[in-house]
């Protein structure tokens, strides 16, 4: 995955010639500040001097204006005369103003984290009285200081939520059938096309997907054994989220027993998002073998680190078609093996896993530290000779976070639950009765829903402000990051503000190097490079390798230098706002990439599952 320094210039306007070398939480804002200029019909748009009956109807007519455009509407103040009569109206943006700063100084009382949208937008109409019991246009400012929502986030405008009389009476008559408001929503969904349309008066359209991709092979008997697919936007997300990915199999999805796979990985918004899924009709390691060549033709092999479970016929199927790559094997499913392996009297009455997990779970514990404290725990406890443990202990490399820990990303999924919940996910969408293509089907709607969330969050960023009184660093990261990953990273932030020890500092040649004592994690020393005029900075924690943004160790150097600002080399593109969007160099109308004879192939059997 690309840092931030290299595609800096997606951030700027395109009306700068270049980006200021200092960077500063202002100058990048990629949506505020500008003008923009809502686009719709003539007649749809206020004109100076347009005549109208009455308030109710203006409002209605530059609220419908605002949800063509992209943006809400609502009302704002009013002038009235001495006969308590309105002769002045004025409706603005939802975004005109700016958030309250917190001034709350009681710092006990538990506060929500919310956010407001509010970034002093100047959009606005005025209506005056015309004398004769009408209004007339006074006033208008078209041009906004932030983007609309478009196409993907426009039903998550307030007046895109609308309910029409048919929506009311499709939910009562849903309820009668005792069918809950989270099922009726998805029927409705699939009625009229997508959760697009949903609330929403837009054309309903179908759109093939040229990008879609599929491979299968059957057995002599023309029953289909392995199936493989993904579509544009699975490798579009792939190209951004794709240095780590977990992958687990499951039953029940289908009336054929076939095993259902989903190659899983974590978008900005640290949520899963699925690349793309297979059928199989054996856990064997030729069919795994098949799935994840699959898996490379359509998406090469850029992964960084791939997260199974124990799996034998897994483990020979990645070593095969990644080679070079890290495989992880899942922590948890080997953790919860201990009560059976020792003993459930043993596991719970003994200190060995309150010992034992002390430097097995750690981040920031060396390799030679987990085998020496592991070594004398097993010694101590007199299980040298245990068989299962010995067999643990060979394959440290593949569960052991020391093993990790100067590996990129890898911190991002260390266990499969992320694959397992994704199977629960989908499980409530398909039958164990299902056909093919039943299954198929449900499995869309399950995706469908997965992309609509994400949708919902990136909206969210969009209207993300922050008030005032935070640091400047804390506003840079604002402007860069999505609000989950903002959060995150305020957590360091804050860190770095608390009770580290600074043992020792020195700057030699430039070079400014710190020693920390770290009290929230048991007092581990750690070293901190900077340096003071290409702003690299690295940290013997390495949180920065393992899951791409800076610790609190790092934010405590920047502090302390007087650096107001996240050094752009270290805004890993995968983090920030609508980065799918912004940084994939996929183009969902391509055509995916196929030689003649496959291409053929893919024409051939369009309808294999429909």
């Amino acid at each position: 995955m690309q840092s931030f320094m290299e595609n800096e210039e997606v951030l700027y306007n395109s009306a700068e010639t270049s980006p200021n070398p200092t960077p500063n939480s202002d100058n990048l804002t990629h949506d505020l500040g500008d003008d923009w200029i809502p686009e719709c019909d003539i007649e749809k748009k206020p004109i100076v001097g347009q005549l109208f009956p009455d308030i109710y109807t203006t409002f209605n007519f530059y609220y419908h204006y605002g949800s063509t455009c992209g943006f809400v509407s609502r009302r704002s103040t009013e002038k009235k005369n001495k006969q308590n009569k309105v002769t002045r109206k004025y409706f603005v943006c939802s975004r005109a103003g700016l958030p309250e700063d917190d001034k709350s100084e009681d710092q006990s009382i538990k506060k929500r984290k919310a956010t407001s949208a509010k970034c002093d937008c100047p959009a606005k109409l005025i209506l005056a009285s015309n004398g004769n019991g009408g209004f007339y246009v006074k006033e208008f400012t078209e041009n906004h200081n932030h983007s609309f929502a478009g196409k993907g986030t426009m039903q998550f405008l307030r007046c895109s939520r609308s309910l029409t009389e048919f929506h009311k009476r499709f939910i009562i008559d849903a309820a009668k059938l005792n069918i809950g408001a989270t099922r009726a929503h998805a029927i409705f969904k699939s009625m009229i096309g997508s959760y697009e349309n949903v609330g929403a008066t837009v054309d309903i359209q179908e759109s093939s997907d040229n990008n879609f991709w599929f491979e299968y092979k059957t057995n002599e008997n023309n029953h289909l054994t392995q199936l493989f697919w993904a579509d544009g936007v699975g490798r579009r997300n792939f190209e951004v989220f794709g240095d780590v990915i977990s992958f687990d199999a499951t039953y029940r999805t289908n009336k054929y027993g076939m095993v259902f796979i989903t190659f899983i990985g974590i978008d900005n918004h640290w949520k899963s998002v699925t690349f793309a899924a297979a059928l199989l009709e054996k856990e064997v390691a030729d069919n795994y073998k098949w799935a994840c060549e699959s898996f490379k033709k359509f998406f090469g092999s850029s992964v960084k680190c791939i997260v199974t479970d124990q799996d034998p016929a897994m483990k020979i199927a990645i070593e095969e078609c990644f080679p070079g790559v890290k495989h992880r094997l899942c922590m948890w499913h080997i953790m919860k093996k201990f009560p059976s392996k020792l003993g459930t009297v043993f596991y719970a009455e003994s200190p060995f896993m309150d010992k034992l997990n002390n430097f097995v779970w750690s981040d920031h514990s060396s390799t030679n530290e987990f085998e020496s404290g592991w070594n004398d725990v097993v010694s101590e406890f007199g299980l040298s000779d245990n068989t299962w443990l010995k067999e643990m202990y060979s394959l440290r490399s593949y569960w052991v976070p020391a093993f990790f820990n100067d590996e990129p990303m890898v911190g991002l999924i260390r266990t499969t639950s992320r694959s397992e919940s994704s199977n629960f996910y989908f499980n409530h969408f398909v039958q164990k009765g299902d056909t093919l293509s039943e299954f198929y089907l449900c499995f869309h709607s399950a995706i469908e829903k997965q992309r609509n969330n994400k949708g919902l969050l990136n909206h969210k960023d969009d209207l993300m402000r922050i008030p005032k009184n935070k640091k400047k660093i804390e506003k840079d990261a604002t402007e860069l990051y999505t609000k989950t990953m903002f959060y995150k990273i305020q957590e360091q932030i804050t860190a770095s503000c608390g009770d580290i020890v600074m043992e020792d500092m020195s700057v030699v040649d430039g070079v400014k190097s710190l020693k920390l004592k770290d009290p929230f994690l048991k007092n581990k020393i750690f070293e901190v490079n900077f340096n003071l005029s290409t702003h690299d900075i690295d940290c013997s924690c390495n949180l920065y390798t393992r899951v791409g943004y800076l610790c609190s160790h790092n934010f405590l150097c920047l502090s302390l230098s007087g650096i107001p600002f996240i050094p752009r080399q270290y805004v890993n593109n995968r983090w920030l706002k609508r980065a799918e969007e912004r940084f994939s160099t996929l183009v969902l109308s391509d055509v995916a990439e196929l030689n003649p004879e496959e291409d053929a192939k893919r024409k051939k059997n369009k309808g294999l599952l429909v």
